[in-house]
């Protein structure tokens, strides 16, 4: 399962917001540094789990283990500038978060803004948890 976004941003930024501790907590993770390899990843939902980074291309290509399956962040310059930014999983049950992830991290890096409810009670089929 795949998806694209269009980010305004360059590839440097949208690289730098997933593979960055501070870049993952802006839009991701309550809780995500990063140490040999390995995220050690607190997710709103009350989740918490080290992932592995599989692959980390600056400014290309980023692949993890996440929760049981792969997501790949596969980054390209576009034509007059921005960044093609594709999120491939897995498992084929990941369409509706992989969206809500892509989302978020265009909101964040093109717009500074954090799309995310941060509400404790609102996170379980909540879109914006």
């Amino acid at each position: 399962m795949e998806r694209k976004v269009f980010c305004a941003s360059g590839p440097s930024d949208v690289y730098r917001a997933v593979s960055t501790s501070l870049g993952r907590e802006r839009f991701w993770a309550t809780s995500a540094p990063e140490s040999g390899g390995v995220i050690s990843f607190v997710l709103a939902d009350g989740r918490a789990g080290e992932c592995r980074i599989d692959e980390a291309v600056p400014d290309e290509l980023y692949r993890l283990q996440y929760f049981g399956r792969t997501l790949t962040f596969t980054l390209a310059a576009g034509e007059t500038g921005g960044t093609e930014l594709t999120l491939s999983s897995d498992d084929p049950a990941d369409g509706a978060e992989v969206v809500s992830l892509l989302l978020r991290l265009k909101a964040s890096v093109d717009f500074g803004v954090d799309l995310r409810n941060h509400d404790e009670t609102r996170t379980a089929s909540y879109s914006d948890s």
